[in-house]
């Protein structure tokens, strides 16, 4: 079977099916064909192709129909009309409405060809297109797995051994560990890096949109991840009966919604996430085991940040680089953010159940409050300390109200200050104090002594 680039042709008349469906097979396309623009929307809302030829003036639904429907995808399907003699202003209404390009009869094999080619390369294009922005808009936050221990390169080992198969695979770990950051590398470092990137999160799913948010043909997961990666975030959370769906499409590669006649197969590699131990799911009887063995084939375990911490001061400074570089003036500041060694030896000594996330949040927060200063382990201490950051277990909280009323007085000012990325003026606006006197409350919470420079704004 051909591994080519599809083609679907549509034409009224049978023969000329044929014969066009020869010429591209023999080039090595992967042919099918339709016999109106009906009959071919009806295709497209099961399988994708990468070049449509159609005939304009066909007598159930003509070219142009067709023409909007491709448009209305995900990535746009390229398409090549064929017009026949004195319908030359047509071709060019095809074209200003969106035609890739066109041809007149009778066909010129080399013509045809050489179109076509050119057209799987515009569509090739597009994704890469498609691919390019996702990655831009994933820059928004640092994604890559930061460190050089033993434990964090074993990982990346892992990642870099399956990337290149089209295997299942399975990333645990507990909340916070970098897991989609791992799915991501897994698609950047494939075979399917240039074509869709999509994540799909299945605790947000419900039982009677799941088969649309997977299977829809407009806007399907696997739809939209054709020729692409397809991850399911939180797969161990699936009710029993989208368990079965899930298993259906990975048993036997195809995805069917409800009243179809005919399933579609798609093509695309799956990376499922969980922090859940499913095996003790299975043990207990509420994940399937059939599709725990399907998920399982190739499992990543992304470790927790307490057993990697060696790698701490290596993760501050591109999580604060990264700060640095979201500023105004890019990546400015350079005397700005840094931690003292007494600082990150605060840092060393936490235990992180909320791993690299809670990691990130805690320096952002550190950040803010510092400003143009050194980040010291007062004033990390600080924060690891706030009822609100880490809440004391429930067994030894304290029922003083002073002391209660005072942690949630400086996570206020610490929102504050958030809110208006440090600016002590404005900060003192949202809290409706006088700006004289935020200084105190930063001195009485520990948050520096309210004596750093203001920004010109602020």
């Amino acid at each position: 079977m051909s591994t080519g680039p599809s083609v679907l042709i549509v034409d009224d008349e049978a023969f000329v099916r044929q014969s066009l469906s020869e010429i591209l097979a023999a080039d090595g396309w992967r042919t099918h064909a339709a016999s109106g623009a009906a009959e071919a929307v009806a295709f497209l809302s099961e399988r994708r192709v990468d070049v449509i030829v159609t005939d304009l003036r066909m007598p159930m639904g003509d070219g142009f129909d067709l023409l909007e429907h491709a448009r209305a995808g995900p990535v746009e399907i390229p398409i090549i009309v064929i017009t026949g003699v004195g319908t030359v202003a047509e071709a060019v209404r095809a074209m200003k409405a969106g035609a890739h390009d066109f041809l007149q009869k009778p066909v010129d094999p080399e013509e045809l060809l050489l179109l076509a080619r050119r057209a799987a390369e515009h569509k090739k294009l597009l994704h890469e297109v498609a691919a390019l922005r996702a990655t831009v808009g994933s820059l928004r936050a640092p994604r890559v797995l930061v460190g050089s221990s033993p434990r964090l390169a074993q990982t990346r080992e892992s990642l870099a051994r399956v990337a290149p198969t089209d295997a299942t695979v399975l990333l645990t770990g507990e909340s916070g560990t970098g897991k989609e950051v791992a799915a991501e590398e897994i698609h950047r470092l494939s075979g399917r890096a240039a074509r869709p990137y999509r994540r799909v999160h299945c605790a947000a799913v419900s039982d009677e949109a799941f088969e649309s948010e997977l299977f829809g043909p407009e806007r399907g997961a696997f739809a939209d991840a054709e020729g692409g990666t397809l991850v399911l975030d939180e797969v161990g959370v699936l009710s029993a009966k989208l368990q079965t769906k899930l298993l259906r499409v990975l048993e036997a590669g195809e995805a069917r919604r409800s009243g179809e006649a005919a399933p579609a197969v798609p093509d695309v590699r799956v990376i499922a996430i969980t922090n859940e131990d499913l095996s003790a799911r299975v043990k207990a009887g509420t994940f399937r085991s059939d599709l725990y063995f399907r998920l399982n084939v190739f499992p990543v375990e992304l470790p927790a940040l307490r057993d990697h911490k060696e790698d701490i001061p290596e993760i501050v400074d591109h999580l604060l680089a990264w700060q640095r570089s979201q500023k105004p003036g890019g990546a400015g500041g350079e005397r700005s953010m840094k931690p003292t060694g007494e600082a990150l030896e605060v840092l060393a000594s936490y235990g992180w159940p909320g791993n690299v996330r809670e990691l990130r949040n805690v320096l952002e927060r550190a950040a803010i409050v510092a400003g143009d200063a050194e980040i010291d382990a007062q004033l990390v201490r600080g924060i690891l300390e706030s009822a609100l950051v880490t809440p004391l277990p429930s067994e030894t909280r304290e029922f003083l109200l002073r002391k209660n009323l005072d942690a949630v007085e400086r996570e206020i000012v610490l929102r504050a200050l958030a809110h208006t990325a440090g600016k002590k003026k404005e900060a003192s606006l949202l809290l409706g104090i006088d700006p004289r006197n935020l200084g105190y409350y930063l001195r009485k919470h520990k948050l520096g002594d309210g004596k750093g420079k203001e920004s010109p704004e602020g």
